[in-house]
């Protein structure tokens, strides 16, 4: 039952992403037309919680940043090399290339945010050695359809990262798990325990904050 619910309400999601960015993406200026997002508001507190969480572990002047999943609307990295990351350079990584049609079209808008920002159609199993660029990668919470699937990808970023890199997971915990999978501690096999953010108010996502471990 929990498998069915999330894989419509996953599904939904997807679809309410795409259509309200690609609207977003036919105005003039797409980037100033982004507050209209639905989860806007939602995507800035999550952005300035997890940025705040990485400082506190010292990750500072990250040069390059990997974000798994980005979608469509790719809120989580317009609003971090913005407002956090205002050097660092973002790839990111969605399996959908009609979400990076939408995306590119968004972030083109602004040509010096265009040239930190890159967005690319890979499944991430497919990306080996150049994992190993990153400072940080981020892996969104609709990556990995199911625990299996999610396990399977953190094991391959486990190997390829980069000794030292930081890796922000996001997961759910009780209800909020008939949306997002859960990520557990043993899931996480050597990496090394940073922090853990569990949301006690309208913020849906657990963050498990962890650092590659020497092997």
């Amino acid at each position: 039952m929990l498998s069915s619910t999330r894989k419509i309400l996953n599904h939904a999601e997807g679809l309410l992403e795409l259509e309200s960015s690609t609207l977003i993406s036919l105005k003039p200026k797409p980037l100033d037309s982004v507050t209209e997002y639905p989860y806007y508001a939602f995507y800035v507190r999550l952005a300035g919680m997890e940025t705040k969480i990485l400082k506190a572990n010292g990750m500072e002047n990250a040069k390059k940043v990997a974000f798994v999943g980005s979608g469509a609307m790719p809120l989580s990295s317009i609003l971090m090399a913005t407002h956090h990351m205002e050097s660092t350079h973002f790839d990111n990584f969605d399996i959908n290339d009609k979400a990076n049609e939408v995306a590119r079209r968004i972030v083109a808008s602004d040509a010096e945010l265009a040239k930190r920002m890159k967005f690319e159609t890979h499944d991430i199993i497919e990306v080996k050695e150049r994992l190993g660029q990153y400072d940080c990668i981020f892996l969104a919470a609709l990556v990995g359809v199911n625990r299996i699937a999610k396990v399977k990808i953190l094991r391959h970023l486990r190997i390829y990262m980069k000794e030292g890199g930081f890796l922000v997971v996001r997961s759910a915990i009780g209800a909020r798990t008939f949306i997002y999978p859960s990520v557990e501690d043993h899931d996480l096999v050597n990496f090394e325990l940073l922090t853990t953010f569990q949301p006690t108010h309208a913020l849906v996502h657990s963050v498990l904050l962890r650092k590659k471990t020497k092997a």
